[in-house]
């Protein structure tokens, strides 16, 4: 059994890996985050195997006693990546964990707070696809001196939500498919990682995707942003304060703004470039 340790916030993980098949497909799922070979469990133990005779992924969670039988690959790699999520959003202390999605453009750090069900991994597909670098869909962590550090999953496209961004895969052949989730490697997008945990926090934008909506595209308030943000917070409890007063001086001091749309063709011409000039600015 092959072993991976991976820390984030200070929470320890080992991912196990039974037989090559489990090998192979751990090492996929994990390939931009920080990983450690190691010679025995340490913290938190999630043991990934494959039945040969069912062609199904097996899943153990032993902390949470969470099992899970998958038969599809990008449902494997949903649900691992979702259990190191989890566990870092749960018992991170001394970091900020936030709910959001991060790309980046020349060392500045555009963040995408948004609940499940908003399109913040669509929105990010598009930025990764028009020429920024992918950080995270899901969890950044933000340290003392506003530092961020996303946990670096494939991008996450739940199964009705592939044909949407088919457009935008240059390599369908690097897209672990599911029947919930498909992972969507950035590569397959022409577009690559950022793992240097040295970004900036640059940019806040808080989008909703309605089917049809028109755009919108407008900064936001000190006020409005600070409320939207801490909806995101979700390790809040463990920190001195909630976590509030550092949060809302992150948000005075970044720029922040609201953006509606209801679809990639209602985006206008020439938008991720006006993007990257305020992250620039």
């Amino acid at each position: 059994m092959r072993r991976w340790l991976i820390e984030y916030g200070g929470v320890e993980l080992t991912v196990c890996a039974k037989g090559d098949a489990a090998e192979g497909l751990v090492e996929l799922a994990l390939a931009a985050i920080p990983a450690e070979p190691v010679a025995r469990s340490h913290g938190t133990k999630i043991v990934v195997g494959f039945d040969s005779e069912s062609s199904n992924w097996t899943l153990l969670d032993h902390t949470a006693h969470v099992e899970r039988k998958l038969s599809a690959s990008g449902d494997l790699i949903y649900h691992l990546t979702d259990r190191i999520v989890f566990h870092v959003a749960d018992r991170a202390k001394n970091v900020h964990c936030l709910h959001a999605a991060a790309v980046a453009h020349n060392g500045h750090a555009l963040i995408v707070p948004a609940s499940s069900g908003a399109g913040k991994s669509s929105f990010t597909t598009w930025l990764a696809a028009n020429g920024y670098d992918y950080v995270t869909d899901e969890l950044i962590l933000i340290d003392a001196e506003n530092k961020l550090q996303g946990i670096a999953r494939p991008i996450q496209i739940k199964a009705h939500g592939l044909e949407a961004i088919d457009h935008l895969i240059e390599q369908s052949d690097l897209v672990q498919q599911g029947r919930f989730a498909n992972a969507v490697p950035p590569a397959s997008l022409g577009a690559r990682f950022d793992v240097s945990g040295e970004l900036s926090v640059s940019m806040f934008v808080f989008i909703k995707f309605q089917k049809g909506a028109d755009f919108e595209f407008e900064r936001l308030s000190s006020g409005d942003a600070g409320m939207r943000l801490m909806a995101n917070h979700v390790n809040a409890r463990s920190l001195e304060g909630h976590g509030f007063r550092a949060m809302m001086k992150l948000i005075r001091e970044t720029p922040c703004y609201v953006l509606n749309y209801g679809g990639f063709d209602t985006l206008p011409e020439g938008f991720a470039g006006e993007l990257k000039a305020l992250l620039a600015s």
